[in-house]
């Protein structure tokens, strides 16, 4: 039953028409966390739609509210808890992982298990990765599971978020996965010249850390670069991006431009493929 069913009755057809319908569960089959986000029209019956998404789904035993965008260099967002505990950390199962993380404190997206696992699918046998920004871990540890890396490196500024990338790392019983604690401008530089690809999943600034990536690959390599843009405006982009690519002496070429999820009218995220020699 839609979520919009079971509040019929409580609120008016009008109001019926601005009920969420998508919303983010993270968790498992016995404790979970849904995120929403309440239409302005709706901030009265918050309270009654989170109980009827816990009815919806039993597991869910906290309902958080998105309370603003995403920000500071963590990339959090404030979350509301509007229904259920105040003990949001739960366990989240993706591509044969396991994820220990609490939503409010590390960025993380349900969303995006397709791509991290199409991800691990490019990596080759015995290669090196590096993931900038890689938060709770979700990147490198499908990686180093699925794969068959000789190392993959994760660089993180936020303190939590490298807390949960541990006890990941842990939970997964891996031992090909390096964590750095810190700003990517500061600590991709001790692995200058020893990586066989760079992921940088940070759509926002990513191409702003595009020289870090290209001084930690090998003579030749990839990056995998993510970015928002518009449908007209991601072939400029692209061009841009190879622009600053030569400026380092470096020969580039695109191999693939790659709609990942859509993120407003018009505009997606992307991720651009580069050969890098």
């Amino acid at each position: 039953m839609a979520l919009r069913d079971l509040l019929k009755g409580k609120l008016t057809k009008k109001q019926l028409r601005h009920v969420p319908s998508s919303f983010d569960i993270i968790g498992n089959r016995e404790k979970a966390v849904a995120i929403i986000e309440v239409p302005k029209e709706l901030r009265q019956k918050a309270r009654a739609i989170a109980a009827a998404l816990m009815k919806q789904h039993k597991n869910v035993k906290s309902v958080l509210e998105k309370a603003s965008e995403r920000k500071g260099i963590y990339r959090l967002r404030k979350m509301k808890i509007i229904a259920g505990s105040r003990n949001t950390e739960v366990v989240h199962n993706e591509a044969g992982c396991r994820f220990l993380l609490d939503p409010r404190k590390v960025y993380f997206s349900p969303r995006e298990g397709t791509e991290r696992l199409r991800m691990a699918g490019q990596v080759k046998e015995k290669e090196t990765v590096m993931v900038f920004f890689a938060g709770a871990g979700t990147f490198p540890v499908i990686i180093g599971k699925r794969a068959r890396p000789s190392k993959v490196i994760g660089i993180e500024i936020n303190p939590d978020a490298c807390r949960y990338f541990w006890k990941d790392i842990k939970l997964n019983k891996l031992e090909n996965i390096q964590i750095v604690l810190g700003d990517v401008k500061e600590k991709s530089s001790r692995f200058a010249g020893t990586c066989d690809r760079v992921m940088m999943p940070l759509p926002e600034k990513g191409q702003n850390y595009l020289g870090e990536a290209l001084t930690c690959l090998k003579k030749r390599g990839f990056v995998h670069l993510y970015a928002f843009a518009n449908e007209d405006e991601i072939k400029d982009f692209s061009k841009s991006v190879i622009g600053t690519v030569k400026k380092t002496r470096k020969q580039s070429k695109i191999i693939s431009i790659n709609k990942v999820l859509p993120y407003g009218p018009g505009i997606w995220k992307y991720r651009i493929d580069i050969r890098v020699s």
